[in-house]
């Protein structure tokens, strides 16, 4: 599903088009969804190179996950931009990505050093502020949810009381990931309890957390909407919609159920798809993937949670390629090498496909025999999460705490929920041990 062309802002220098022969893509932060970017680019001929922090200088949640299999060299960015762009320039890089959230920022301003495709680093905190989004969607006449960005708990409190609303409020870091540090609050005291909680205290992305954003709280069904762009003629953004999933949630928003793939052609898919290629328009989004969350609200329609300018987290590329023929990552090599966001597998529903999150209702430990039986479950295709038997497990708060996802994809659809089904039935039959309770 390709919608026409939309013009964006230029950023202020021309670009390279992408080249026709094998090159070199440096991919900036290479972990989660990102590490599985080398493979992919060897695959259509290129070498790629890895871009990150030192390891002290990482949030905890990355320290140690760099994997160098597959890059050409590994350049360590202490913080001096014009060295780390010369040294990307001497290895004749000619592509740059994002691998994760952090990486977004250094990507978007080294591929604007070197004069490559990528999106203008002067409004890049519209693509890692949820403050920011929320602003520019608003000046752009978009739906978007009602907010406020502070650093003082008494405007959150004045803000939040003026509020017409019955549902409350979501306050939340600027700029972490994975429901962290996400607090909903119904009145002042909570508000207090989850601002002192939070206030200039680290998030899982490493940021400071000096601003909050308080935002009125959306109530609908909520969906996950992975698009691709690339750059056309005369310096318009072409983008492309993936994938569309319902999202759904068990026991709280914050912690993850199931992510079930709907045909995008069906009439809430294509609604969903709309309002996403006019936010990525708003959030000066050009090139490279995008993972958006919506919230569709009854008499209101879409509205955005957030936006991402990198591949969806918790991603396994093989099962999706097994399931629907392409993958988002895949998606996205595609459009760097051939300078089009074209899908490589526009039929993306040969199957039933979801993804389902596994909920610990306890702290434990991984079952050998139980987890066996559920990885052999006849419609699993894969799975993210370090699922090995006798492995610590934690009580699911949120995806961050989540021990795995599955995929599960099947012609038939009931075949798919039995085995969800049976999923849940393996944690109730103690697939994370004892525990402590």
């Amino acid at each position: 599903m390709v919608y026409p062309p939309l013009r964006l802002a230029s950023p202020g220098s021309s670009v390279l088009a992408a080249p026709a022969v094998p090159g070199v893509a440096a991919v900036v932060a290479p972990y989660g969804s990102g590490r599985h970017y080398a493979a992919e680019f060897a695959s259509r001929g290129w070498k790629c190179v890895a871009v990150t922090h030192a390891d002290d200088a990482l949030p905890p949640l990355y320290r140690g996950a760099l994997d160098p299999t597959g890059y050409q060299r590994v350049v360590v960015h202490d913080g001096n931009i014009h060295a780390t762009a010369h040294a990307l320039r001497s290895l004749r890089v000619t592509a740059v990505v994002a691998g994760t959230e952090i990486g977004v920022p250094l990507a978007e301003e080294l591929a604007h050093r070197l004069r490559l495709p990528g999106n203008d680093p002067a409004t890049s905190s519209l693509r890692r502020d949820k403050g920011d989004m929320a602003a520019a969607l608003t000046r752009a006449g978009i739906a978007a949810p009602r907010s406020l960005s502070t650093d003082r708990l008494q405007d959150a409190l004045s803000w939040a009381q003026s509020l017409d609303t019955t549902t409350g409020v979501v306050l939340k870091p600027a700029d972490s990931a994975g429901s962290d540090g996400v607090a909903f609050c119904s009145s002042p005291q909570d508000i207090k309890a989850a601002w002192e909680k939070l206030h200039r205290v680290r998030n899982v992305l490493g940021g400071a957390n000096d601003h909050l954003v308080v935002q009125e709280r959306l109530v609908g069904s909520q969906y996950v909407v992975n698009t691709v762009s690339a750059m056309g003629p005369a310096d318009t953004a072409r983008h492309t919609v993936s994938e569309v999933w319902a999202d759904r949630r068990a026991l709280s928003s914050h912690v993850y159920d199931r992510l079930d793939l709907l045909s995008r052609e069906k009439l809430v898919p294509r609604t969903l798809a709309q309002y996403t290629v006019r936010v990525l328009d708003a959030l000066g989004i050009r090139t490279g993937p995008a993972h958006t969350e919506l919230m569709h609200v009854p008499g209101r329609g879409p509205v955005l949670i957030e936006s991402g300018a990198r591949p969806e987290g918790s991603y396994d590329p093989a099962a999706m390629r097994q399931a629907t023929g392409s993958d988002h990552i895949r998606d996205a090599v595609h459009a760097v090498v051939t300078g089009t966001p074209d899908c490589l597998a526009p039929d993306r529903l040969r199957s039933c496909v979801s993804k389902i999150s596994l909920i610990a209702p306890h702290d434990g430990a991984l079952d050998e025999d139980l987890l066996h039986t559920l990885l052999t479950l006849p419609t699993v295709r894969g799975h993210v999460g370090a699922l090995v038997p006798g492995i610590p497990v934690r009580r699911t708060v949120d995806l961050l705490t989540s021990p795995g996802r599955l995929v599960l994809a099947a012609r038939d659809p009931h075949a798919l929920e039995r085995d969800y089904a049976a999923i849940r039935d393996l944690e109730a039959a103690g697939l994370y041990g004892e525990g402590v309770r």
